[in-house]
């Protein structure tokens, strides 16, 4: 069954964009997410998507439900923020000149650039 993309918005509830994130889970999740008109949603429906699609969202609940967009940007950030980090270590920067520049110039903070660092363990 194919389903149409118009489809997917005649639901009023978060399952529309569960359904239409699962449709795209391989290519084009992260624009399906921006995309949507679903700027809040509950959390059992974040935690879902962020399970789907692997994208390591981190997101904060306020008032019983979860900003995407706030998510999402939170999502752009980390990614810019990785890529940073990678171009530096290719240039043999310093752990410690990495962090004072990530820190500087995205205004987060040493903990934070810290667990970006720190590669994980399985």
């Amino acid at each position: 069954m194919n389903i149409n993309d118009n489809d997917f918005d005649k639901f009023h509830t978060d399952l529309g964009l569960a359904m239409k994130v699962l449709k795209y889970q391989n290519e084009g999740v992260v624009e399906v997410i921006q995309s949507t008109n679903h700027k809040k949603i509950d959390r059992d429906t974040a935690v879902f998507l962020n399970a789907v699609t692997n994208l390591g969202l981190e997101f904060e609940e306020k008032e019983g439900a979860i900003d995407m967009c706030k998510a999402m940007e939170d999502y752009t950030k980390k990614q810019r923020i990785v890529g940073a980090i990678d171009i530096l270590k290719l240039d043999g920067v310093s752990d410690e000149d990495i962090i004072a520049k990530i820190m500087k110039l995205f205004d987060v903070t040493r903990d934070y650039v810290l667990a970006l660092l720190t590669p994980k363990t399985v």
